[in-house]
């Protein structure tokens, strides 16, 4: 009995201190791989940030130069008004197809908005089409266009509005 007595006398506290030694090893290791996870994200974000800033910037390049007004003066006047309404919708698609990938940096919401900011400038170049009186007239056209843009507001503008919101609410 007194071996037991003996053996516990020394056991003891090398339980005690071997579990405040577990304790103190586990709080360490979970703070380094706290740290780590940390470090990580900070990494990530040094990589990421300047990828999804550029990206909103090039989509704002995209929506300026569909702007009907900018548009207009960026693709030549053909001979025909057939050939210049392909010229304008295929000029914004051209432009959307070369953006496309900016999808994976943008907010889906701002994405959405994008997409349909490009589809109606393309029905309203359509539109502008069909509102002139002599449709084979590419003067005239054209004129509709920017008339037509500057009575009212721009399919684009809602688009910027949202991403210059997006920028400022990520950066």
């Amino acid at each position: 009995m007194n071996d037991i007595f003996e053996i516990l006398k020394y056991l003891l506290p090398m339980l005690v201190l071997g579990g405040i030694f577990y304790m103190l090893i586990e709080k360490f290791f979970a703070e380094e791989t706290a740290r780590r996870r940390l470090e990580l994200q900070l990494k990530d974000r040094e990589i990421l940030t300047p990828q999804k800033l550029q990206a909103y910037e090039r989509m704002a390049l995209f929506l300026e130069r569909i702007r009907p007004t900018n548009l207009v003066r960026r693709v030549a006047l053909p001979d025909s008004a057939d050939a210049y309404e392909y010229s304008l919708v295929n000029a914004i698609q051209e432009e959307f197809d070369y953006n496309l990938s900016q999808q994976l940096y943008v907010d889906p919401e701002t994405w959405k908005i994008i997409f349909s900011a490009k589809n109606t400038t393309q029905n309203f170049v359509r539109q502008c089409r069909q509102s002139i009186s002599n449709p084979d007239d590419v003067s005239a056209f054209q004129a509709e266009i920017i008339r037509k843009s500057l009575d009212g507001a721009a399919a684009t503008d809602a688009a910027m509005l949202k991403l210059q919101s997006d920028v400022h609410a990520q950066f």
